[in-house]
């Protein structure tokens, strides 16, 4: 690099402020910060209304705030070439974050902790998923991982696997339907990631998230109205309030992925564990069990070695295509 050369990328540099991985980072503590305060209020709800009724303006609220973005933006944004793709991602979507709020939710006793620990099993899904939808080409690494972060998903839930050091260790653990709803909501939502991947090409992200809003509350209204329940004042603010910070956890997610690279910024997501392990001792007055720190551990180290291998993959793709 020449010196006058060097003179003008300097000012360029100042002026672009923080770098695109600085500002994803702040991104997503901001995502996990928010959907910390989502589940908590989520399951506080549940205590007066149906977690069903919950999802659905948690859905409704959201399509409310989605929408004028997406009429700023352009309603050709909107212009899709697979609607029963986008309609069976929204199925998928919905299932999954619905059946969040019913595993979180004080039907069950699933700590904030648990939860989260199970909800990083997504990328051990979407790999498989990705494999049997997509035909994507997974090496006997990524599946040694995948079987690896599930065994660690075993240890979390299932009694007895890794508590072997005290007698009755396993006591007071099982595996039960609020545990199960958690895996089942795991699942659906990797599968909708893996149809977005699908979308993505002709779909900004705003796009996205709007069709994921205003089609999930039609799916969801006549089970909202099934399960109708009829809020104090005081309560209906507190949903609006839930529904307003799941939207802008969701929205702060979708920008950190966007400005900042995968490898740096996806494991700061794992960061939702602590962030819940406090949420937990002030509400709940417990920490996590030992086979919870364990499995989650386990199933983090093996979502972070596949998103790794995954961006060498990429990264090699481009240099043999560079070189040729």
């Amino acid at each position: 690099m020449n010196e006058s050369t060097r003179q003008s990328s300097e000012p360029e540099t100042k002026r672009q402020g923080l770098s695109g991985n600085a500002l994803g980072a702040i991104f997503m503590l901001l995502s996990g910060l928010g959907f910390t305060v989502y589940i908590v209020l989520s399951k506080t709800l549940t205590e007066d209304v149906h977690p069903v009724f919950l999802a659905f303006w948690r859905s409704f609220i959201a399509c409310l705030i989605s929408v004028p973005v997406i009429m700023r933006a352009g309603i050709g944004k909107l212009k899709t070439r697979h609607p029963g793709l986008l309609l069976l991602r929204s199925l998928f979507g919905t299932l999954g974050f619905t059946l969040a709020i019913v595993a979180i939710s004080a039907d069950f006793d699933l700590t904030f902790s648990q939860f989260n620990a199970i909800s990083f099993s997504r990328s051990l899904f979407v790999t498989v998923l990705a494999a049997i939808v997509l035909r994507e080409t997974v090496g006997i690494h990524r599946w040694g991982a995948v079987g690896v972060g599930f065994l660690g998903v075993l240890i979390m839930v299932v009694p007895g696997v890794f508590i072997f050091w005290a007698a009755s260790g396993g006591d007071g653990f099982s595996l039960d339907l609020g545990t199960m709803t958690a895996i089942a909501s795991a699942f659906f939502l990797a599968f909708a990631i893996v149809l977005v991947k699908s979308l993505s090409a002709e779909l900004s992200a705003v796009a996205l998230l709007t069709y994921a809003n205003v089609l999930s509350s039609v799916l969801l209204l006549p089970f909202a109205i099934y399960y109708w329940s009829t809020p104090d004042l005081e309560t209906w603010g507190w949903i609006i309030v839930m529904a307003g910070v799941g939207f802008v956890a969701q929205y702060c997610y979708i920008s950190a992925v966007s400005v900042g690279d995968a490898s740096f910024i996806s494991p700061l997501d794992y960061l939702r564990l602590p962030m819940a392990t406090v949420a937990d001792l002030i509400i709940v007055g417990m920490l996590p069990g030992m086979n919870v720190w364990i499995g989650a551990a386990i199933i983090i180290v093996s979502a972070a070695y596949i998103t790794f291998r995954d961006r060498n993959k990429k990264a090699q793709k481009v240099k043999v295509l560079t070189d040729r």
